[in-house]
């Protein structure tokens, strides 16, 4: 029987789930068929800045597996600085072996309901390309497509 519980952070505690970001970016690197080398770049300290800096609110979420006392999936959301109407799931990551559990669709419901209690207009995520298969859980939530972005690879 699992025994989790669900914790809220400060924009201080991001740093706790740095291992299990750094398990989700290692994912996106071995699904991605165009920018692994971004991937293999991103490092945590500059994904961290990266989130700081857009942000005017934030919502840290995460999971401990009371057991162990481990950390076993989170999800961080986001309120853009310049246009607080924008909100965003920036990141999400359950461990492999309780996807399926209900802790995924506990933590974006949270995120959902945090986002609209912060009277945002646009909420949304990005799925990476290489991982669309995510696209379809994505959809019980009511996340659509709405755009392909094309970027040009680095030229470094």
């Amino acid at each position: 029987m699992l025994d989790l519980s669900i914790k809220r952070g400060q924009i201080e505690d991001l740093d706790l789930v740095k291992p299990l970001w750094e398990k989700l970016n290692s994912l996106h690197e071995s699904l991605s068929p165009n920018f692994k080398e971004r991937f293999q770049k991103m490092n945590w300290d500059k994904r961290k800045s990266n989130l700081i800096s857009k942000t005017g609110k934030l919502l840290l979420e995460y999971v401990i597996d009371n057991k162990n006392d481990k950390i076993v999936a989170y999800c961080i959301s986001t309120i853009e600085k310049e246009n607080e109407k924008v909100g965003e799931i920036d990141s999400i990551f359950v461990e492999k072996e309780l996807r399926k559990s209900g802790i995924g669709k506990q933590l974006m419901d949270n995120a959902i309901n945090w986002l609209i209690s912060q009277n945002t207009e646009t909420q949304k995520l990005l799925v990476g390309v290489g991982n669309e298969k995510v696209i379809d859980y994505y959809k019980q939530f009511d996340f659509h497509p709405l755009h392909i972005v094309l970027q040009r690879k680095d030229i470094k």
